[in-house]
């Protein structure tokens, strides 16, 4: 795979795949046409794809010409109706593997009178193994650094047993981040002020292994940083972590973890007159704008370094009991009757504020609350 985010991979790139005469591996492929017209060329195709989403993903390159598995020039695609083409590209694997592949992208990268690059991102997948069902072929298909095989009976028994063991894999790295903060096993602390913590783990974490070049420069900030960031490097990351107001008690502060997740967290209590506040009122906006910042920044923070989704983010509340939702200077919840509470998780393609709103209306509903249709409307656009 490229190591650029995806859309950021440019002719540049390209060019020096052919002056390092990069060769083909499990994670990267080269061809030099793209032929899609017989049904013998669209099986390939499709078994190209989801070969790579069952093992650890990768790109495809269409218009790297690579006669013995080592890119030596930019051949380009010309005179197609690129738009076209990618759309019956997702109409082929909609239709022709199962379950659906999710994730994938695609994009024509332009190489001046060469034409353009179609380059594919299939990510690896969460649900495989995926099926192949186009033409009554039926198989499964992994990879190897050499291509695509067919996937034998012990393959396929493990690939299933990994696949229903995911969830609770993944939940239990925020659960073990939860833990961390109400244990102390961290270098600061969030105090007695309720708070959420959020995990933003790509679905493709336990596919692949990586040790990130993670430093305070390039990992993640967290949210609402008031004036200078301590930073501390750990075993797992670096933590970075806004200036305690008391011994070790701080607002907000957020993991980037060199094996490729995120874990964050802030406070939730209003801030307003400290001297004249004595209820238990919680703003909304509080919650909802560090769930903005987590996810979206955490996303763009990582692939950087060339992680990429499907992303799953889990979200704990803690402290709230008898907490109530300030929505309003004349709209309140009632109290909250639970002290800790794990949000349904939520798996997203693409971060935006709009995919991120099932959390914001779970975060009501703690509170016994729907969450107002018309609530900061021009924000959920974004």
């Amino acid at each position: 795979m490229i190591p650029r985010p995806f859309e950021d991979v440019s002719e540049s790139d390209l060019e020096s795949l052919v002056s390092n005469e990069v060769a083909e591996q499990r994670t990267l492929e080269f061809k030099r046409d793209l032929n899609i017209e017989k049904d013998s060329d669209r099986l390939k195709f499709v078994q190209n794809i989801s070969s790579f989403a069952n093992a650890q993903g990768g790109d495809i390159l269409y218009g790297i010409d690579a006669p013995k598995g080592v890119a030596i020039g930019i051949s380009g695609i010309q005179d197609v109706d690129r738009d076209d083409v990618i759309l019956n590209l997702e109409d082929l694997l909609i239709s022709g593997v199962q379950p659906r592949i999710t994730g994938l992208r695609s994009r024509w990268i332009a190489c001046g009178n060469r034409g353009h690059v179609l380059l594919i991102r299939v990510p690896a997948s969460a649900i495989a193994p995926h099926r192949v069902i186009y033409k009554g072929d039926n198989s499964f298909y992994g990879r190897k650094s050499n291509g695509k095989y067919p996937m034998d009976t012990a393959e396929l028994r493990e690939a299933f047993t990994a696949s229903e063991a995911l969830p609770t894999r993944l939940r239990a790295l925020h659960l073990e981040a939860v833990d961390a903060v109400h244990r102390d096993h961290l270098p600061i602390s969030v105090g007695d002020n309720p708070h959420a913590i959020l995990s933003l783990i790509p679905t493709t974490y336990f596919r692949e292994l990586r040790d990130l070049p993670i430093t305070r420069e390039t990992a993640l900030a967290p949210f609402k940083p008031e004036g200078y960031l301590e930073a501390v490097p750990m075993i797992e990351g670096i933590l970075l972590h806004n200036i305690p107001d008391t011994p070790r008690a701080i607002n907000s502060f957020a993991i980037t973890h060199r094996q490729g997740r995120v874990d964050t967290g802030w406070t939730l209590r209003r801030m307003s007159d400290p001297l004249n506040d004595t209820g238990k009122f919680i703003a909304p906006d509080t919650f909802e704008n560090g769930v903005s910042d987590g996810a979206i920044s955490g996303t763009t923070r990582l692939q950087v370094h060339g992680v990429d989704g499907p992303w799953l983010v889990l979200i704990t509340l803690s402290g709230i009991r008898d907490y109530q939702l300030e929505a309003s200077g004349t709209i309140y919840s009632p109290p909250a009757w639970r002290d800790e509470l794990t949000l349904p998780p939520l798996m997203i393609e693409t971060m935006n504020r709009a995919t991120l709103l099932p959390i914001m209306r779970s975060f009501w509903l703690a509170f016994g609350v729907e969450r107002p249709e018309h609530w900061r409307s021009a924000l959920d656009e974004r």
